[in-house]
């Protein structure tokens, strides 16, 4: 049910979004990273930067530090320096320390900063998605799959990984410079003959380093490439997979009485089976990316140590040196190698990014409607000029109609002719057709499907959603329960239980008139509102309906003739258009 004055995951094929050229992609990119810096958070996101930056730094700082203490610790061995080794050890345990310190409160203000910035994300993508009933449109279009999950993991994976992919390359860079001129201040020149021409450069094991971490990057960028596209379709085929789970369980009685679990379990077996050869693909992808590492990882143990030996076999390097230069090659390669090493995770982020990308696409296309509703200040429903259109080409033309106050109008036609499509337009949720559609702005509208949303909660927060429970007492709830027949569920008011499964279709449609009753609208309208009654209920639901609304506006469609002398006026839908009557008052009438 919904109602007008209120700010009214199944997986699928994509809708076909259009392809863009990758600038556009990168457009998209910045303005999604940058957005949190312009949000209504901003003093804490330039500050939280400014800390996480900060950080950072003090953390590679310390970390030069311990590469210095390296040097003069393993000199004071190789001397025998007895009087100067105990304040080299504690000189240890002072860096050791801070460095703790830096990098426990880095990680605590990351995850606060990833959280708010996955706050302010999350707040403005679920009020897109809802606005204007947009969340309908999406999922009755079929225009992108499983929009659920962009909100709660994509984003959730964005905001907790890109910010480490930006302090990552910013302590990549500055490690990258503070460790390399450590080594420059050990290394020796590389000599060497070209066409009679003696050539000197200095800083051998900084070009080393360089030379290393470029070829170790260039091969595990080579070998990965099939990661991010691998990354992309096992996101949607998990999604797929969950989504069939929670269909069964969505659907968990109709499955049992048609004795049909064989039927979804190879559903599922198929399913999963997608989930199984992705990952196996994704394995393979990641192994080749694992060996590849482990493999220069290996010569990255042992090179700068080749290189630096030799120079303390010849007495230009001591001993502590040349555990400071392997130390500061390590460190260098190791910020620099950030890269290659992060390549899964940029993989990841590039397919969290273009997820949200195609999500953005439909939230800017899902508001766009080819019958045009007007909210007017008046108290009467009309439609001028409507048609409606559905996906097998097929129309309707319901043309003009008008609904004064205090009329009754029942809707029929045949099965599938579009009943139920006819009040989905007057309600603004049908965008394909043509006309315009009047609908009242004062007073109250409701809507209620054959089908009543019960949310999670409390029986009484179920019962008078979606306004506030505390507006109506007990009593009157409980009242209003015994009036359709339904006061043995009295005592569970306050129960917080999933109502939906716990009541039985019918016992949700006799909810339905407890919550009419409860708001008691100016205007109603009931799209096979009693079709789980059996016709005893629904001679009833009508009856109290009248009796306790009697100047109510309604718009009825039924599923039994019996239910037509509860109105005053007809509209007959068939395939060649709609046509109206008047009901004589208070007869057996078939319209």
């Amino acid at each position: 049910m919904s109602m007008s004055n209120h700010t009214v995951k199944e997986a699928r094929p994509p809708a076909g979004l259009p392809s863009v050229s990758t600038e556009v992609r990168v457009r998209h990119f910045l303005k999604l990273l940058t957005s949190y810096w312009v949000s209504s958070d901003w003093v804490f996101a330039w500050f939280g930067t400014a800390f996480l930056l900060g950080s950072k730094y003090i953390v590679i700082y310390l970390s030069v530090q311990a590469n210095s203490w390296q040097h003069y610790f393993y000199d004071v061995v190789q001397n025998k320096q007895v009087d100067l080794f105990l304040p080299q050890v504690i000189k240890f345990f002072l860096i050791n320390g801070c460095s703790a310190v830096a990098i426990v409160l880095d990680l605590y203000f990351y995850g606060m900063f990833s959280l708010r910035w996955r706050t302010v994300l999350t707040t403005e993508y679920v009020a897109r998605w809802m606005k204007n009933n947009g969340f309908y449109s999406m999922e009755r279009a079929a225009l992108i799959d499983n929009p659920d999950q962009r909100i709660a993991e994509d984003i959730k994976d964005f905001t907790n990984s890109v910010m480490a992919i930006v302090v990552g390359i910013f302590g990549s860079i500055t490690a990258g410079i503070s460790f390399g001129s450590v080594l420059w201040s050990a290394a020796a020149p590389i000599r060497f003959l070209i066409a009679g021409y003696h050539i000197s450069i200095p800083g051998d094991m900084l070009w080393y380093s360089l030379l290393y971490t470029a070829l170790t990057t260039g091969a595990i960028i080579l070998v990965g490439r099939p990661l991010i596209s691998r990354t992309m379709r096992q996101q949607q085929v998990e999604a797929d997979f969950r989504f069939g789970l929670i269909y069964i369980r969505r659907n968990a009685e109709q499955i049992a009485f048609l004795n049909a679990a064989p039927a979804e379990v190879q559903s599922l077996r198929a399913a999963f089976d997608h989930v199984r050869k992705n990952y196996h693909r994704l394995i393979l992808a990641q192994m080749g990316i694992n060996a590849t590492q482990h493999a220069f990882d290996g010569v990255g143990q042992v090179l700068p140590l080749f290189l630096a030996i030799p120079r303390y076999f010849a007495g230009t390097l001591t001993f502590g040196g040349v555990m400071a230069a392997k130390d500061a090659f390590s460190r260098m390669t190791s910020s620099l190698s950030f890269f290659y090493q992060a390549f899964q995770s940029f993989a990841q982020q590039i397919a969290n990014v273009n997820r949200i990308w195609a999500f953005d696409q439909v939230l800017e296309r899902k508001g766009a409607t080819d019958i045009e509703i007007i909210r007017d200040g008046g108290d009467t429903i009309s439609t001028r000029g409507l048609r409606l259109d559905f996906h097998d080409n097929a129309s309707l033309a319901i043309g003009d109609w008008t609904i004064l106050p205090g009329q009754r109008w029942v809707v029929v036609g045949p099965s599938g002719i579009g009943k139920s499509s006819t009040m989905r337009a007057i309600a603004g949720l049908w965008p394909d057709g043509a006309g315009v559609v009047h609908v009242p702005s004062q007073g109250l509208t409701m809507f209620v499907p054959q089908r009543l949303y019960l949310p999670i909660g409390t029986l009484k927060n179920a019962i008078c959603f979606p306004g506030s429970p505390e507006r109506y007492d007990d009593e009157q709830v409980i009242s209003l329960l015994s009036v359709v027949g339904l006061e043995k569920h009295a005592t569970r008011l306050h129960e917080s239980r999933p109502w939906t499964d716990q009541l039985s279709p019918g016992e949700q449609q006799r909810l339905a008139l407890v919550r009419i009753l409860l708001y008691r609208p100016d205007r109603l309208v009931l799209d096979e509102a009693t079709s789980a009654l059996d016709m005893a209920n629904a001679l009833h639901f009508y009856t109290t309906l009248l009796e306790r609304l009697p100047s109510v506006t309604l718009i009825s469609v039924v599923h039994d003739e019996r239910l037509t002398p509860f109105h005053t006026h007809c509209l007959r839908l068939a395939a060649d258009g709609a046509t109206q009557a008047t009901l004589p008052p208070k007869e057996e009438t078939v319209c």
